[in-house]
């Protein structure tokens, strides 16, 4: 009894306090996340594991710098571009931050589509009445109330866990794989390497992570709290990704079948839950999606608005923030037009998404760590020059892989004849 009381009001502290960096890596696991790492696993099966842990220390660094720079500094992102950066920088990272989202929230309404198909539903009802749902929950200021339920639906997602165990994986042979670095000089891997960097580490996981631990107000004693919770949000993230890609190697690569619809995504889990899987994918899949869908245009609108000194936030009526709820209401419909369009796939849309936000990433990490390495100025506390090398070491390595991958991709696709001359390169090192 004498435990409980003295322990007791130290893990409700706790569990005051977390929630930010689950949240922001839960949402990463969207319906994108899902499809890029199924599509991985069918297409390349255990060869882009080592990816995984890679984007573990990117992801828990990066978000930690966003955790550090919201609590000491009482300010988001957005605010802090602003204030240390011209305007012309500003609006540089807005523009990055709204092309980037955009596609984000395609991809989400793209899974909705996608998951309601499974059960003979048109996305053609389907994304107008998501669009319109969407932006009145948002409107009427209830999506705070409702977003936990959705998490606690997207832990779905553990059924892949189960389900990777269930299939029987030579654990040895996906372990070295996850430790050996794999690069073969194929267009397709590029594409796909470029969507499973962009679908774990997200534009608008440092705005969001960063905006949420100021808006709940987390104290700076609490640092050490908050950073723990990053770096397990960051581990479990990273660890569903391998289950994901461990799961649909096993059920759909060792047998000659590719991922390219939610239904064949679906087929993954059939070994797991049989004639359950489409249904429980099915729901999953569309939970996953609304999540995202909700998250995204008010991340979005938030951010721009605090950059550029609107007057924002939903407990604000329309009249006093008409440019905030505009951008949502403008960044949903043309989502909804983008999935309409008949010119790529829904699962298509789900994938290049994440590709283009593998190639915006490093705008944002940029401004990231610049707006570190002038803590000082900002009023964060002194941190070690050990600390500050790994953290530019990571975030630097980070932003220099993707714009390499980024400009190997658009050579092999604008010079294909060049893939044959890079390979025999490749062979004779």
């Amino acid at each position: 009894m004498n435990f409980i009381k003295k322990f007791w009001p130290k893990f409700l502290m706790v569990f005051t306090i977390v929630g930010p960096a689950i949240i922001a890596g839960t949402a990463n696991n969207d319906a994108g996340g899902i499809s890029t790492y199924s599509y991985a696993g069918s297409r390349f099966g255990f060869m882009m594991l080592w990816v995984l842990l890679v984007n573990f220390i990117t992801l828990a660094a990066t978000q930690e710098i966003g955790v550090k720079l919201g609590i000491f500094t009482g300010k988001g992102l957005a605010a802090l571009i602003r204030e240390n950066f011209s305007i012309r920088w500003t609006f540089f990272a807005v523009a990055t931050l709204f092309i980037a989202n955009g596609a984000v929230t395609t991809s989400e309404f793209a899974g909705l589509a996608a998951a309601l198909e499974l059960f003979h539903i048109s996305k053609w009802v389907t994304v107008p009445v998501a669009c319109a749902l969407v932006f009145f929950i948002i409107y009427k200021g209830s999506f705070a109330k409702i977003e936990r339920f959705f998490l606690f639906i997207s832990l779905f997602l553990l059924v892949y866990v189960v389900s990777a165990f269930w299939s029987h994986p030579d654990w040895s042979e996906a372990l070295r794989a996850t430790v050996t670095f794999s690069l073969p000089p194929d267009k397709e891997f590029f594409l796909v390497l470029l969507g499973v960097m962009g679908t774990t580490i997200t534009p608008w996981g440092q705005f969001f992570i960063q905006s949420y631990v100021v808006d709940k107000g987390i104290d700076p004693k609490h640092y050490t709290i908050e950073k723990f919770e990053v770096y397990f949000s960051a581990f479990f993230t990273c660890f569903i990704a391998a289950m994901i890609m461990i799961t649909t190697k096993q059920v759909l690569f060792d047998h000659g079948l590719l991922v390219n619809s939610a239904e064949s995504a679906a087929s993954a889990l059939v070994p797991f839950l049989g004639h359950m899987a489409k249904t429980f994918f099915g729901v999953g899949f569309f939970a996953a999606s609304l999540l995202g869908a909700f998250i995204l245009p008010l991340t979005t609108s938030y951010c721009i608005c605090e950059a550029l000194g609107f007057e924002h936030g939903l407990n604000r009526p329309f009249h006093q923030a008409k440019v905030f709820y505009t951008l949502m209401a403008v960044l949903i419909a043309l989502s909804g037009i983008m999935v309409l369009l008949p010119v790529f796939s829904l699962f298509q849309i789900m994938i290049f998404a994440q590709v283009i936000n593998g190639m915006l990433l490093p705008v944002i990490l940029i401004f990231l760590i610049i707006l570190l390495n002038r803590s000082q100025s900002l009023g964060l506390p002194t941190q070690g020059k050990t600390a500050s090398w790994i953290y530019n070491i990571i975030t630097w390595e980070t932003i220099i892989r993707l714009i390499l991958v980024s400009i190997l991709l658009v050579v092999f696709t604008l010079f294909p004849g060049w893939i044959d001359v890079i390979v025999k390169y490749w062979v004779h090192i």
